[in-house]
This record gives structure tokens, C-alpha cells and sequence, in this order.
């Protein structure tokens, strides 16, 4: 009788030849399995099955799980506020973000230690005064055009903005360039920016302008001014207040409700200094930060290439 598996896992362990003719030719020589070499049977007991461990997804390379950027804004004054949006996102999600379609920047590029950057206290001193003016900047915007989106009309001041409330605007305006011009004037050439930035022609520095240097010390007193966190703080802060100005270039280039109110020359005069804001971060700001950002890409590709070779 031919041996099925059955019978073959009831025998016991003692050394057996079992013949087992063959199926298909039953005239061939009997097939013979010594039993004492199959492995003695599980008790019906442990007969369970055991799920396979769990994989370490985490610890996979995968992907990035980041959204693909929007396409630049047509307007070259728009520019830089896009590409602030963006760095900010790499600084503030963490799953990092893309500058541009092809590069991703993940998180751990701004948080990574053992990276010096060059003047990294006068950067941090320059970001913390920015964004004390820009909130000066906000609150002017808020009490002239209403708390909402400027370049989309749906501001709370829509209908009362006239030449008093214009002028307010444009001095306001005024006393941010004269933050920006002291910035370059004091830093520019020791943080190696402002190349090309035309510094505005005045006799006299407004309050904001002529009190510069005391308010560095005053807006950073208390401060680890060497701190590549607090940089990275402050700069996601500056990229978020400065969208503000992004509203207002939209809005006074497409004619908005809140703009297209006001008098003329006063357009023309918030026009030149919204350029003058605009040229500012992409030739200071951005210049410096994008420098710093190839510096520290170069050291995480390097460390890369070590956890590879390990």
C-alpha cells in the first residue's frame, strides 16, 4: 500500500526504508525514503501560525511625502516673497518641502548640529529687527485697509481710505526702507549682500532709520545670538510677516479696490517703495539665506554618504 504523508509523520523514529512505486510509471523502481532523516512531527498544539515582524517603515528610504510647489507668480516683484513661502515650509514641516520641483529640502537641513555659519549673531540680530519693523508694518496695514486680504478687496477698510490714510501707509513704508537702507549700510558688506541695492537718496534718517543701532541690542538683549535654532526661528518668522508685503505688490498691481481708491501720486509713491521692499529681500535677505542653505545641503549630503558607507 503506497505511503501517504499521513503515515509517513504517524511512524515513529526508528531507521525505515519505505518504498513508494511511481504514479506515472508503476514498472519503474520503487521510489525509497529512509524516515529516520524527516524531521519528527509538531505537536497539534504549536500548529499556529505566527505573523512575520513587523517592518521598519520608518527607517526606510522613501519618497518624499511633500506637495510639489506652486508655480512662481508671473510678476518679478512677487518672486522672492514665493520663495520665502517656500523656505519657510522646509523650516516649519517635517517633512521638510521644495524650493523648486526637483530639489527637496528636508527638515533635518535646518536642524542638523555641527554646522558653523559665518556672522550667524549679526544674521540673527538683522532677522529680529525686520520682524519687529514688519509688525509695525502689519499694524499700519490693519488700521488702514481692515484685517483682511488686501489684494482680494475684502478688507474692512474698503470706502474710507483716502489721502490721510494713503499718506499714514506710504510713512510707514517709508520708515521700513529706512530699516532695510540702515541693514545694508551697517551689515551689508560684512555679511557680503546687497550688491546692486540701491539705497534710497535722503538727507536725514527717519526715527526707525537713526535708532538702528541701538535697537539691535534692544530687540536681542537676552539672546544666544549664536544659535542656528534661533535663526532658524526668526527666519520663519521674517518669511511669514512678509507675505503682508507680497498682499500689497498683488494689490496695487492689479488694481484693487483698496488701491485703486487712493489718490495717484500716492500710488505711485507706495509702488516705488513696495519695489524697494521687494529688491530688498531678494537681493539681502534671500542672498545671504540661500548661501547659508547650499552650506548646510553640502554638509547633510556628506553625512549621507557616511550612513551609506556604514
Amino acid at each position: 500500500m503506497p505511503a501517504t504523508a499521513n503515515s509517513l509523520s504517524g511512524m515513529n523514529n526508528a531507521p525505515r526504508k519505505v518504498s513508494i512505486p511511481s504514479k506515472l510509471n508503476p514498472l519503474a523502481q520503487a521510489l525509497s525514503i529512509n524516515t529516520a532523516l524527516l524531521s519528527p512531527p509538531l505537536p497539534s498544539s504549536t500548529l499556529s501560525l505566527v505573523p512575520p515582524p513587523p517592518i521598519p517603515h520608518g527607517n526606510l528610504p522613501t519618497t518624499p511625502t511633500s506637495p510639489l510647489p506652486p508655480l512662481p507668480p508671473n510678476d518679478a516683484l512677487r518672486k522672492p516673497y514665493h520663495l520665502m513661502s517656500l523656505l519657510r515650509q522646509t523650516m516649519s514641516s517635517k517633512t521638510g518641502g521644495y524650493i523648486t520641483r526637483r530639489l527637496h529640502v528636508p527638515y533635518e537641513v535646518w536642524s542638523q548640529g555641527g554646522v558653523k555659519l559665518n556672522n550667524l549673531a549679526e544674521k540673527v540680530r538683522v532677522v529680529e529687527v525686520l520682524c519687529s519693523a514688519l509688525e509695525d508694518v502689519e499694524k499700519c496695514s490693519a488700521e488702514v485697509f481692515g484685517a483682511g486680504n488686501v489684494s482680494s478687496g475684502m478688507g474692512l477698510g474698503i470706502g474710507s481710505v483716502g489721502r490721510k490714510e494713503g499718506e499714514s501707509w506710504a510713512a510707514k513704508l517709508d520708515d521700513f526702507s529706512s530699516v532695510c537702507d540702515s541693514v545694508v549700510a551697517n551689515f551689508g558688506k560684512k555679511l557680503g549682500v546687497g550688491e546692486g541695492f540701491a539705497l534710497q537718496k535722503k538727507s536725514g534718517m527717519t526715527s526707525w532709520g537713526g535708532k538702528l543701532t541701538r535697537q539691535f541690542d534692544k530687540f536681542t538683549a537676552g539672546k544666544n545670538l549664536d544659535s542656528p535654532t534661533a535663526y532658524t526661528q526668526g527666519l520663519c518668522r521674517l518669511f511669514s510677516q512678509a507675505q503682508l508685503l507680497d498682499e500689497h505688490t498683488k494689490a496695487i498691481m492689479s488694481q484693487a479696490p483698496t488701491y485703486a481708491a487712493l489718490p495717484a501720486d500716492i500710488r505711485t509713491a507706495l509702488d516705488f517703495k513696495l519695489k524697494h521692499a521687494s529688491d530688498f529681500f531678494a537681493r539681502v535677505v534671500l542672498t545671504f539665506v540661500i548661501r547659508d542653505l547650499s552650506l548646510l545641503l553640502d554638509k547633510y549630503a556628506k553625512k549621507c554618504e557616511k550612513w551609506l558607507a556604514e
